[in-house]
């Protein structure tokens, strides 16, 4: 039990060959490195529990374990399996903050295990186990009752949900605004082994189970030991055991609201520039910790006494994007505080720091033997317009290099990009250098195209000064990515010549993507509207002509590789014909069971593979020498030699 971090770890794949070179980054390294989530300090501040996270190819699964380290260092305690892997409706796993119990001697979390999301315990003197497996699985849980009692609740009881399926599958689903249409009707996902039905519950992408729409029970368990929250209070609001509140206001304003109704300003130059992104109370000081974004998920932590004019620097830490359904990355105690922390060359390991001394000890580092093979050189950069990104190129390569784009946001370690698509380091080892660069937004008024227009001229700007350093080569540029990502990309391919490849990870519009999810009821036309500035395809034909490119496909001369989940495969189906029958050089692949980020490991590694190979092909002119990737090149080859060859207008089917 205590040594299986470090028995996991040494199991990796060997830093060197046989022969003593080092072993090159490989498809299997990324899709297989280990995500640490969760990090929660005791309420004495001597240990910390945190969750592993290990994607298995082999398994085709992700394998969750908790864990417990003295803060001072020392050998991690496995305290137990964190179950099946559950995951957000947009197909990133879920995460979790555990609840400690008062004492230090245990704590709590959700795990999904033989088909239920129960509550599970683990003490130091009795083990793991089975707390609460109510006949309805556990949504969310808290401490209440001043820490007497667990608060949790529960939507619809498995059996209803059971239930709900069998009838859809029996007597038909309604297609109503709640159905994706487009994902297999008797279920588009997995969960804990076992095929689920999935809902709808607003107008983008996001799925949730069948009947997560139910009425929320909310339910008191009592406790013997009172029960403590986990990484403590952090957001633009946050309350100090004292009774003060800070919060982030309008504008750059930070202000500190005590007991009595004094309000205090932040005006220290941290707190004057705009970029806090959240507040976090030091416990047993009056102090806050403020963090500063400077770049995607990169940020700079500061601590402001309150009432100084002053904030020290603290220390600078990237990993996870911050969002609301993700616990945040560090948690802090009176003298130390503990963070996940990654870099865009340095997989996740967990590190502790102190206040008064800049010195990082690290805790636990689950990818270390990954990490020694590491040879990149990750170079911060900064544009016009407050853009950043991040340039991975390999070490001592020749110049001019060939080089992959990939626009939307860069956080942590740069494996594959937002949602694992783009294969970075394996890239760097061909020879190619890869350029992440973080989104910004068009102003809401002007429309998404504006947006897409403004990331092509930040791309054009970042492109031309690495040309005129004379690093990249401007005839061998790829552009690839997800969601908004991807939409850049084909804005990119279908209004210039500059991309010499492009990979595509998500649906594009079209107007069987409009009918598919224009239901009364669901919001989907009226968030169009407001982001796209489009109606539907009958009263605005002019705005789809400019918005689809299944109108006219003949501008796509980019070879274009589309790896997407099947229900978006199903959207672009229309303009993937069109590409064949144009005799464009394209090809679409669709994954079974899969949301818009792609969550099982095979099938991240089959994208991966497959990203690999088009962009070494052509930008490179080269091809993997694995037999069974014949066909592959065959049909690749083709497409080259057939680039420049007319095509029959009559070929062609009629624009609608």
């Amino acid at each position: 039990m205590v040594m299986l971090s470090a028995l996991l770890a040494a199991a990796a794949a060997p830093a060197q060959a046989p022969g003593g070179e080092r072993l090159p980054v490989a498809v299997r390294d990324i899709v297989e490195v280990a995500e640490i989530s969760g990090v929660a300090l005791s309420p004495d501040g001597r240990q910390v529990a945190y969750r592993i996270g290990r994607p298995s190819i082999a398994d085709n699964d992700v394998r969750l374990d908790w864990y417990v380290v003295p803060v001072d260092g020392g050998v991690p305690t496995h305290i137990g399996s964190g179950g099946a892997a559950r995951f957000g409706g947009a197909g990133a796993i879920r995460e979790q903050s555990p609840v400690w119990d008062s004492d230090s001697k245990g704590l709590r979390f959700l795990a999904l295990r033989d088909g239920a999301v129960g509550l599970w315990h683990w003490r130091t003197d009795s083990g793991l186990a089975a707390e609460l497996v109510p006949d309805a699985d556990i949504i969310a849980f808290q401490p209440a009752a001043e820490g007497q009692a667990i608060r949790y609740v529960t939507g619809a009881t498995r059996a209803a949900i059971a239930a709900a399926e069998r009838s859809a599958y029996d007597n038909g689903t309604l297609v109503d605004h709640r159905l994706d249409p487009m994902e297999p009707i008797a279920g588009g996902g997995i969960e804990g082994g076992k095929r689920v039905m999935m809902r709808l519950p607003g107008a983008w992408f996001t799925r949730e189970r069948i009947l997560s729409d139910a009425p929320r029970t909310s339910t008191l368990l009592p406790v013997a030991i009172g029960a403590v929250g986990g990484a403590g209070p952090q957001g633009e609001k946050a309350d100090s055991a004292g009774g003060s509140r800070a919060e982030i206001g309008d504008g750059t304003d930070i202000i500190v609201t005590r007991p009595d109704g004094r309000r205090l300003a932040c005006r220290a130059a941290p707190c004057r520039d705009g970029k806090i992104v959240a507040l976090a109370w030091r416990p047993g000081f009056d102090e806050l910790i403020l963090f500063e974004r400077t770049g995607s998920a990169r940020e700079q932590l500061w601590l402001w006494r309150v009432g100084s004019t002053k904030a020290r620097q603290l220390a600078a830490v990237d990993g996870a994007q911050r969002s609301a359904d993700r616990p945040p990355r560090c948690t802090f105690g009176r003298e130390r505080f503990v963070c996940a922390v990654a870099g865009p060359d340095s997989p996740p390991r967990l590190v502790a720091l102190s206040y008064s001394d800049p010195a990082r000890r690290v805790l636990d580092d689950p990818n270390r033997a990954l990490r020694a093979r590491i040879s990149v050189t990750a170079r911060a950069m900064r544009w016009p317009r407050g853009v950043t990104g991040i340039l991975l190129t390999p070490k001592n390569a020749v110049r001019p290099l060939p080089l992959v784009i990939q626009y939307y946001r860069c956080p942590g370690f740069l494996k594959g990009g937002i949602g694992d698509e783009i294969p970075m380091l394996p890239l760097v080892e061909h020879g190619i250098a890869v350029l992440c660069m973080d989104r910004v937004r068009a102003p809401k008024e002007a429309g998404t195209e504006a947006s897409y227009a403004l990331a092509l001229a930040d791309i054009d700007g970042a492109v031309g000064a690495l040309v005129d350093e004379g690093l990249v080569d401007p005839g061998r540029v790829g552009i690839g990515g997800l969601s908004f990502g991807s939409e850049v990309a084909f804005y990119g391919i279908r209004n210039t010549r500059r991309f010499a490849a492009a990979t595509l990870a998500s649906g594009q519009m079209s107007p069987a993507y409009y009918w598919a999810n224009a239901l009364p009821g669901r919001g989907f036309a009226a968030m169009l509207k407001e982001y796209w500035k489009i109606g539907d395809p009958d009263s605005d034909p002019a705005g789809w002509r400019r918005l689809s490119a299944v109108y006219d496909v003949g501008p796509i001369d980019t070879p274009l590789l589309m790896q997407l989940p099947e229900s978006e495969a199903r959207y672009v189906l229309e303009l993937h014909t069109k590409l064949k029958l144009a005799g464009k050089p394209a090809e679409l692949f669709a994954f079974a069971d899969e949301p818009h980020i792609k969550k099982q490991p095979a099938h991240k590694r089959a994208v991966y593979e497959r990203n690999l190979d088009w962009y070494r092909f052509w930008l490179k002119g080269e091809e993997d020498s694995d037999p069974a990737k014949t066909d592959q090149y065959r049909r690749w080859r083709g497409y080259r030699a057939a680039a420049t060859a007319p095509v029959a207008a009559a070929s062609l089917p009629p624009s609608p």
